[in-house]
Formats: C-alpha cells, structure tokens, sequence
C-alpha cells in the first residue's frame, strides 16, 4: 500500500488532479464548522456538537465505502478498526451531547 502520488504530465490539467484528499478535506470542513458553530451561537452549542458528530459518521461511510486508495489520508489502520473508531466516536459525541443538560 504505497501513498505516493504518482509522477503528473505538466499539461495534465484537471484530468491528473489528485483527489485522494478530498474525503478528509470535506470531514475536516464540517468537524470545523460544527466547532465553530457552537462558538459563534452558544446558545445552541448542541447543534454545533451533533454536526461535528456528523463529521465522525461522514468519516467512517467514507472509510467504509472507499477503496484505500481513495480514503487517502483517513485510512489509518484497517478498514474495519478505522469504521468502529470512525462511528463510535460519532457515536460517543451524540451521546454525550445529548446527555449534557441544556
């Protein structure tokens, strides 16, 4: 399992355009948004809480439906151990959200 990005043709364009990054880009936009939301409306910190949560669980359906090629930078371990941390921590934070008075 090689993570080398292969030689690009320099007028390759769009076509050569490496995307194997893409998945944890999106995770980590949403997880920041989540945190950011429930800094900015404190107020409603659990909305904030249970997107980033949604962050974990986008996480894990990546892991598991992408190959490891593709998964780039969240394939850790393997893909089973990488889903059960992925949705069990998404799973942790809803529950703890949910559990923490308003």
């Amino acid at each position: 399992m090689s993570h080398a990005v292969p030689p690009r043709h320099p007028n390759a364009g769009l076509r050569a355009l490496d995307m194997r990054n893409l998945p944890i880009v999106v995770v980590l936009a949403l997880g920041a948004t989540g945190i950011a939301y429930s800094a900015a409306v404190p107020r409603h910190w659990l909305r904030g809480v249970l997107l980033l949560a949604a962050a974990c669980g986008l996480a894990g359906l990546f892991r598991l439906l992408l190959p490891v090629r593709q998964a780039g930078l969240l394939a850790v371990r393997g893909r089973l151990a990488d889903v059960v941390c992925y949705v069990g921590l998404a799973a942790a934070i809803t529950a703890l959200g949910l559990a923490l008075p308003a």
